[in-house]
């Protein structure tokens, strides 16, 4: 009996959705919704590469798809990603990566909204915002993975911080890293992130005046350790110990800097930087605005997350994610007063809701799951045509009938994972760590047609050159009379030496 009156119960609950239970919903699918993209991102197809290579031979220490660097070691970070990369393709191709991937990034902001307070409206906005700031780096890539666990640590620290949790949870922390260490050397940003909350905290307690939400000494003690204890379990790796050195050794690379797109400052005349620079402001308006001043932490967090985005736009996300919740914080105060205040209280009494409404409300829920799905499926079904507008396919399938896929190739930067993932050997693909800055700088010399722009094809005895169409190097190969052009479309040109 009672087992039927609590089934009765919980049914009638779901039965009548209320408008703040139909916003969450909403919000949860639009994550989703935006998530789901074509499987564009050139590195994609190396990772998946080495994921099948790793299930079969086990985790490389040294190049094997090239034929330029072949001697090179190869720290492989990603391991545990591509592995489960792979793996998901196993089970369900590239849709099966663009659904698992979209779901990858949609419980990030779920857990990034639960970090927050203003539930549910205030946070939502906030959180979308975060979302579509964060947007420049999605797709199937286990950085990924890095936003994840930047989700969940923050989380953890934030809701112990706010005492809902308890000083337990922390120690949480040194088996995720391990985790996180071994899926992309992303790892460090979490460590940084903890010691920067016990840092902020200390110097809270000790030159200002402490919060509500400062730790106490004890706990602020034990967050410290757990931030060494979190570094040393990153140590549990395939690479051991050079997993430490790793992440410095790519961000004092000078030819990615400079060539890699991603590491470059955002450049603020493109209009998908627009959100990073709203969001900055965002967050020095609401510490104008609010009474309250910002904590060292506070301080601290925003600041040095969001230069980091101003170096590097691969930064930005991560900025996003972590000023996410001290941004909705200071705004709570800005608008506590207001009429608005009633709305972004988390507790506030449940409304009743007329059983009319809910059936609208069901109807909305409806519709909005149909045109999520109906999204999905035409990514889906037009992934095939983004990548043939995007890659070299119809030219690879040239080179594996004429058998020039056997001979060695000098090929776009852009195009090396692909390449890879049709068994091709590379003359340079998207690791740039393996290759190294000199043998990069080198590869720009062709690229770029510098005077010595045929050396490094003759270094490497280069049979032919793959290349995008209309590029300077292509223009230059169509002058020279060593080089024939047998191959053209919208997308590439190959030439091969008379």
């Amino acid at each position: 009996m009672f087992a039927s009156k609590h089934t009765v119960f919980i049914v009638t609950k779901l039965a009548f959705l209320n408008t703040k239970r139909l916003f969450v919903a909403l919000f949860v699918i639009a994550l989703f919704t935006m998530a789901v993209r074509e499987t564009l991102d050139p590195d994609m197809w190396w990772h998946l590469r080495t994921g099948e290579y790793i299930l079969q031979n086990g985790i490389p220490a040294q190049d094997v798809f090239t034929f330029t660097v072949p001697q090179n070691a190869w720290v492989t970070h990603e391991w545990l990603s591509q592995l489960i990369m792979w793996l998901v393709y196993l089970a369900g191709g590239l849709p099966g990566l663009i659904l698992f991937f979209a779901a990858l990034i949609a419980l990030t902001y779920w857990l990034l909204y639960l970090a927050c307070a203003g539930r549910p409206y205030l946070a939502t906005f906030i959180v979308l915002f975060a979302a579509i700031t964060s947007a420049i780096v999605w797709g199937v890539r286990p950085q990924i993975f890095n936003l994840l666990l930047t989700a969940v640590f923050v989380l953890i620290v934030e809701r112990v911080k706010d005492g809902k949790w308890g000083r337990r949870a922390l120690w949480w922390l040194p088996l995720l890293t391990l985790i996180w260490a071994n899926l992309h050397s992303g790892y460090l940003l979490g460590i940084v992130l903890l010691g920067t909350y016990a840092v902020g905290d200390g110097a809270q307690r000790w030159l200002a005046t402490p919060t509500e939400r400062t730790l106490e000494r004890s706990a602020n003690f034990q967050l410290f350790g757990v931030t060494i204890a979190s570094f040393l379990a990153a140590a549990v790796n395939p690479s051991g110990v050079e997993l430490w050195i790793y992440p410095f050794l790519t961000l004092g690379s000078g030819a990615m800097q400079a060539y890699i797109q991603e590491w470059l400052s955002p450049d603020f005349h493109q209009t998908y930087f627009w959100p990073f620079a709203g969001m900055l402001a965002l967050g020095v308006l609401g510490w104008i605005f609010n009474k309250n001043r910002p904590t060292i932490t506070e301080l601290l967090l925003l600041l040095g997350t969001g230069a980091a985005g101003l170096l590097s736009a691969r930064h930005i996300p991560l900025f996003a994610i972590v000023a996410t919740p001290i941004i909705v914080r200071h705004w709570r105060g800005v608008v506590a007063g207001s009429r608005l205040a009633p709305i972004l209280q988390e507790s506030q009494p449940k409304p009743t809701v007329k059983p009319l409404f809910s059936v609208l409300n069901w109807f909305i829920l409806v519709v909005a799951v149909g045109t999520a799905v109906i999204w999905s499926i035409t990514k889906i079904s037009n992934n095939d045509t983004a990548i043939a507008a995007r890659y070299p396919v119809a030219a690879v399938d040239y080179l594996e009938a004429s058998g020039l896929d056997a001979a060695r190739g000098y090929n776009s930067y852009n195009w090396g994972g692909y390449l890879i993932w049709r068994g091709v050997p590379v003359f340079v693909d998207g690791r740039a760590d393996v290759y190294g800055d000199p043998f990069l700088l080198r590869y720009r010399e062709t690229f770029e047609v510098r005077s010595t722009w045929q050396a490094p094809l003759d270094e490497y005895n280069v049979d032919y050159v793959l290349m995008e169409r209309g590029t300077p190097l292509t223009a230059v190969l169509a002058a020279s009379p060593e080089w024939s052009q047998v191959y053209e479309d919208e997308i590439a040109e190959i030439f091969v030496r008379n």
